[in-house]
């Protein structure tokens, strides 16, 4: 049993959020809802730990769906299958007896088992699947496959198969008994191109689906997420205005991160820290828990976009040990990185249009910089750590494949700023992420 004077940390996360818990998404849901009461299949896109999983759970809760389809829930079979989860053996004919066994043990329907039996005790083709959802359509059913961590189906060698994929395009188009809700990182369009490599010549097996992409927590989402919580806890720790601003200024609006920060913080008001020292302590733990999200967001960018973001951090950085906001253009043309740098505001990393201050990076009119300040002492310790030497910055560059992308005037002007990063950037991180909530 835990000491009863321990203090236990309310905040979640390193697991998709249960759904009585999930904050937000609102607009996300009623577009799955909406399409699916049609008949019509989504993909549910989002970078990691945005939430998609959550949204998925939250999609197939009973009481969820009862709220949402109303008379017509009864009529609706979920079945959910975490991709992740497929051996290396698994078939297609696996997934769809899965899919079988759960309409089967659903529907009321005697027609309906029995053909569900036949076609299971068979090897499932194309012609008796047609059969099975022309009859469930008939009788007024419909079956929603839901379908988590799709990029690994697309990268299993028994699904990503023209038998597969344009099976289930076939049946998800033909019949209104079948929708598929698929929640995956990779875009519509990506998906579409991929899967061109085993169908150059038909029509694109996703065409069928639209999109619903999940972004960071709005401000007045992400403040009932911190006040949910806390008043979860009924212990007295609150949150101040001041550490409010510390934790958006660290982790942005990305739910992840936030609860990641949140707990930290949540940790070292609970050991009674020093209020000068809360924020330093709270910095230190945010970053040894939330490193491998950092390195999985960074590995998973386009090479473009890592440039973009590398650009953006430097000057910022440069602008905190100048106290003054910090012109990027003099790091090179980032003309090149227009849509990159949006993409990156789009997902919640980068923000614009803010006022001249020292954490900011004047471009185009505008002034620039990372919404999520936590991860660029993460940038310079991993990424750009090494490069304080020619030498090494010669090495980096060709490493990173930026050689080539600047003239000889900013690779100086970048190698100036990196020579002035110190050794283990994160032990001052706490002070950088200060200067951008103006502390």
């Amino acid at each position: 049993m835990p000491n009863s004077n321990l203090v236990l940390n309310p905040f979640f996360y390193g697991k998709s959020v249960p759904p009585d818990r999930l904050i937000g998404r609102r607009d996300a849901v009623r577009t799955v809802f909406s399409r699916l009461y049609n008949g019509e299949s989504t993909a549910i896109v989002g970078e990691p730990h945005i939430g998609k999983t959550s949204v998925l759970r939250y999609i197939a809760a009973a009481n969820v769906r009862r709220e949402m389809l109303g008379d017509a829930f009864i009529q609706h079979i979920f079945v959910e299958i975490d991709c992740q989860t497929l051996s290396s053996d698994f078939k297609s004919a696996d997934l769809w007896r899965q899919m079988l066994n759960e309409i089967k043990t659903n529907v009321t329907d005697k027609a309906l088992k029995k053909l569900c039996d036949l076609v299971m005790r068979d090897e499932p083709s194309s012609f008796n699947l047609d059969n099975l959802f022309g009859l469930l359509g008939r009788k007024g059913w419909r079956a929603v496959l839901l379908l988590d961590e799709f990029d690994v189906l697309l990268n299993h060698p028994n699904f990503n198969k023209p038998e597969f994929l344009g099976a289930l395009r076939s049946l998800a188009v033909r019949f209104e008994s079948l929708v598929v809700i698929t929640a995956t990182r990779i875009s519509v369009a990506l998906m579409n191109r991929k899967s061109q490599e085993v169908n150059p010549h038909g029509s694109p097996y996703f065409n069928y689906m639209t999109e619903v992409r999940i972004l960071p927590l709005k401000q007045e989402e992400a403040d009932q997420l911190l006040n949910t919580t806390l008043q979860r806890a009924h212990n007295g720790i609150q949150f101040s205005a001041d550490d409010r601003g510390f934790l958006y200024s660290l982790a942005g609006h990305h739910p992840y991160l936030l609860q990641i920060a949140a707990a930290s913080l949540y940790d070292v008001l609970s050991d009674n820290a020093p209020g000068d020292e809360r924020h330093s302590r709270a910095t230190i733990i945010f970053h040894a828990r939330a490193a491998a999200h950092f390195e999985d967001f960074w590995r998973h960018l386009i090479a473009t976009e890592q440039r973009a973001l590398i650009l953006l951090a430097l000057a910022q950085y440069r602008g905190y040990v100048d106290g003054r906001s910090f012109d990027i253009r003099q790091l090179g043309n980032l003309d090149w990185y227009d849509p990159d740098l949006r993409r990156l505001r789009d997902l919640g990393m980068v923000e614009s249009d803010l006022q001249s201050t020292s954490s900011a990076a004047s471009w185009r009119e505008a002034n620039w910089r990372i919404a999520v300040g936590g991860i660029v002492p993460w940038l310079m310790d991993n990424v750009v750590s090494g490069t304080r030497d020619a030498k090494s910055f010669g090495e980096w560059l060709r490493d990173k494949e930026f050689q080539g992308l600047f003239t000889g005037e900013e690779t100086k002007k970048i190698q100036e700023i990196a020579s002035k990063i110190p050794k283990g950037a994160i032990g001052m991180a706490a002070e950088f992420v200060k200067s951008l909530f103006g502390k």
